[in-house]
């Protein structure tokens, strides 16, 4: 419900709570009931300042939330390696990091190792030494530095 919605269902409220009261308690001359009146509408207009402000709030934490999420997001994308685990430098790996990495067997971590070094991770395939199935399946996992 938006803050409009608020505001007219506030006053709606009031004019009804109004007109409840004055049928219990008619008032005793006209200068009493506009009087009524006028504290009713008050009444109903800090309320809705009230209805108004807290949605505002509500909003700027949504809006916070958002930017938050997006954030996180554009972080993930931007990793090349998942959170939580560091990428096997292909550069500076023990034959046995290599060998630990989907694909790759003790002799593919041994040629990976004669053809060092690596401008990028790339190299591994523009070098002959991976397919780019094997190489699509450790990319995530591997850098070069």
């Amino acid at each position: 419900m938006n803050g409009t919605t608020k505001q007219y269902l506030l006053a709606l409220a009031a004019v009804a709570g109004f007109g409840l009261m004055t049928a219990c308690n008619p008032p005793s001359n006209d200068q009493q009931l506009k009087e009524q009146a006028a504290q009713a509408t008050a009444q109903a207009k800090q309320e809705s300042k009230e209805a108004l402000a807290q949605a505002r709030v509500a909003a700027a934490n949504a809006e916070q939330a958002v930017n938050d999420v997006s954030a996180g997001v554009k972080q993930g994308l931007e990793t090349k390696t998942p959170p939580g685990t560091a990428a096997v430098d292909v550069n500076t790996a023990s034959e046995a990091d290599l060998a630990a990495l989907p694909g790759i067997s003790v002799a593919k971590a041994k040629q990976i190792i004669r053809h060092r070094p690596y401008a990028t991770t790339r190299g591994l395939v523009t070098s002959g030494v991976l397919t780019q199935d094997q190489f699509d399946a450790i990319a995530t996992k591997v850098t070069a530095h």
